[in-house]
């Protein structure tokens, strides 16, 4: 399967990120938020995709969206106009994962394209990227995308300190708002009362990165890898005694024995030793 998230090029520049991809399909462009927020046809498309988190919760994408841009309106144009706030969670916790700090090094214009248009889609009007360390390039990405008017909303790059729990994302809230990055108690979820008091969009970086292609290609495009009940692709970290370990993307539903055929499979000398030890076995 061709690579929908990854390029072998170390990073793109922006010129050659929208030659790859196109320019982000932004409201003045015939797409986007079309009105007022939350009746996006994005969010829509989005929801069709049938996307769920790339975080871990796997939870709907869309219906986060609609969530933040619903819960702006109720707010009024008073409030959720000037507060709303999307955050683009790239700190990993997991000790043995990678893949989002390599998507932002490869990818970084695919992510912050997703930023763009999902702010757009609920009403924000700012951005965070939260990262444990900087991928290298991260802070030069958004000038380069600031000159070349891609940024719809102000983005800030923020480094959230190690920790198991510091990438959940109320204790990324709690960071934002001044305090220790702590998980905090719900409700109130992000989505009613987040950075700020405001309504607050949290989602992974992969998941963004998959709305800016959704944006450009169709929820049926989306659907047309993984599975019916988990489309799309995923980024997956194959570590230990493997040939090639590394981050991988791969369709949803792809088989434990196809994922480590993809990172060469046990190396060589184990690869024997198994066989002998299966033989004597038999």
């Amino acid at each position: 399967m061709t690579a929908r998230l990854l390029t072998e090029t170390p990073q793109l520049t922006v010129d050659e990120h929208l030659a790859l991809h196109g320019p982000p399909p932004f409201a003045d462009s015939g797409y986007g938020s079309g009105g007022r927020a939350g009746d996006s046809p994005l969010i829509t498309a989005v929801e069709r995709s049938g996307l769920t988190g790339r975080g871990g919760a796997g939870f709907p994408a869309g219906r986060k969206m609609r969530a933040v841009a619903e819960a702006g309106r109720r707010a009024g144009p008073f409030h959720s106009q000037v507060g709303t706030t999307v955050i683009a969670n790239g700190a990993e916790s997991e000790p043995t994962s990678s893949k989002d700090k390599l998507l932002l090094s490869r990818a970084p214009h695919l992510v912050l394209d997703g930023v763009a248009l999902a702010a757009e889609a609920v009403g924000a009007t700012r951005a965070f990227v939260c990262v444990h360390d900087d991928p290298g390039g991260l802070d030069e990405a958004i000038v380069s995308r600031e000159r070349a008017g891609l940024n719809r909303v102000p983005i800030q790059v923020v480094t959230v300190p190690p920790g198991y729990v510091a990438g959940q994302e109320t204790a990324l809230i709690s960071l934002l708002n001044g305090a220790g990055p702590r998980p905090t108690f719900v409700p109130p979820r992000p989505a009613e009362r987040g950075v700020r008091r405001h309504p607050t969009l949290v989602q992974n970086v992969e998941t963004l990165a998959n709305i800016a292609l959704i944006a450009r290609h169709g929820p049926d495009w989306f659907r047309a890898a993984g599975v019916a009940e988990a489309p799309g692709t995923a980024l997956v970290t194959l570590t230990g005694t493997v040939a090639r370990p590394g981050v991988y993307e791969m369709p949803l539903g792809t088989t434990l024995g196809a994922a480590l055929d993809l990172a060469g499979g046990p190396p060589r000398r184990r690869r024997r030793c198994w066989r002998a030890a299966t033989s004597a076995a038999g």
